[in-house]
């Protein structure tokens, strides 16, 4: 990691991470996939930016321990387990929303998932589920919560995509696929309901550190920080940070756009890593 100063010039010992501060006072906020690293911190800095929210995940108990972090931050939350790609997980969202708090504010898409298969081996179930739990989920949901926002003349909806997107991803073909699909879905969401009120938007994390992640192994995490631009793999918060900026009033006037947060873009070939920071990066 390369050492990062202050503006007096004082060597700082890390990445500034969560120091951004934003105000969702009394609005309601749904969150898909909120058990997992990106999705749990994002919970909780809604909460503590003043939100309540609508927390979605497959097991219970997991779903728990983030409503009870909701309430440490002295607001209210409501659970709602399922599979993100039922269409009936996306009604019972909207209706246990408005149940609790007559009201939706904010979508954010955010379930998803993916494990390593190479295209010939995956089979059609495998390649479906995918999809589904990553493309289709948020199509269903954010169909279901349209009503709802066009009712109250507005909302804001926002897609977690991923920087697989954006180049070739051996051994995770269906997810690079699906999160490629909810890049141009955001775009289609925009111009269809904008004159509505509603704005989409999407963000595309790239290496984050999360507890289920594959980086979350220090050799891991080293080589691929090694291959980005600030030279570390990114923390959930720094994604949050982007999406609640991207759900905020300091958006406004921003709709249909894909936000990278993955630490810097591609480069051509590893060899320009090398070229420019010398040694072996492998």
């Amino acid at each position: 990691m390369r050492t990062q100063h202050n503006p007096d010039g004082d060597a700082l010992s890390g990445p500034r991470v969560g120091h951004t501060h934003f105000d969702f006072t009394d609005q309601v906020v749904i969150v898909t996939g909120a058990s997992g690293g990106i999705g749990g911190a994002m919970t909780e800095k809604f909460a503590e930016a003043g939100a309540d929210l609508v927390v979605h995940g497959r097991k219970a108990e997991t779903l728990t321990e983030k409503v009870e972090a909701v309430q440490r931050h002295g607001r209210e939350a409501v659970m709602v387990t399922g599979n993100i790609k039922e269409e009936q997980t996306a009604k019972d969202l909207v209706a246990a929303a408005m149940d609790k708090f007559g009201r939706i504010d904010i979508l954010i898409n955010n379930a998803g998932g993916n494990f390593a298969c190479r295209l010939e081996d995956m089979s059609l179930n495998a390649w479906n589920a995918t999809i589904g739990t990553n493309l289709t989920g948020a199509f269903q949901a954010a169909r279901t919560v349209l009503p709802v926002f066009e009712a109250q003349g507005g909302g804001v909806i926002l897609n977690v995509g991923s920087a697989s997107a954006n180049h070739a991803h051996p051994m995770r073909g269906a997810y690079a696929a699906a999160k490629a699909g909810i890049a141009s879905l955001t775009k289609t969401m925009a111009w269809e309901w904008g004159d509505r009120g509603i704005r989409v938007n999407c963000v595309e994390p790239g290496a984050t550190l999360t507890a289920a992640s594959r980086f979350n192994n220090s050799e891991t995490e080293r080589k691929f920080g090694a291959n980005l631009a600030l030279g570390r793999v990114g923390q959930p918060e720094e994604v949050a940070d982007a999406c609640m900026y991207l759900c905020s009033d300091s958006s406004s006037y921003i709709t249909g756009t894909v936000l990278s947060v993955a630490g810097g873009p591609h480069t051509s070939s590893p060899a320009d890593i090398q070229l420019i920071r010398g040694g072996d990066d492998d």
